[in-house]
């Protein structure tokens, strides 16, 4: 995955994409992590999400595969975009 995060921060750097708003950048999949921690609340509660373009999934610990494993091509890229848009 190393190789295919330096070839994506060459695209975006390429197509000058850097607004949130720029298609280039909406078009990875970004996940994100949020938590609740000493918000007054009395237990922790966190939350992970995923987004790709105007879609939002939350990670609820499924099994995601074997990671490392993986290959990520551009076209699997597409893939994520057009699964997730279906």
């Amino acid at each position: 995955l190393d190789a295919h995060n330096r070839d994506i921060l060459e695209v975006l750097l390429k197509e000058k994409a850097f607004q949130a708003t720029d298609f280039q950048w909406q078009s990875k999949l970004r996940p994100s992590f949020r938590s609740d921690v000493g918000k007054g609340v009395t237990h922790i509660v966190s939350n992970a999400k995923f987004r790709i373009c105007d879609a939002e999934f939350d990670y609820g610990f499924e099994y995601l595969g074997n990671g490392p494993r993986l290959v990520v091509t551009p076209l699997t890229d597409r893939i994520y975009v057009t699964a997730t848009q279906a």
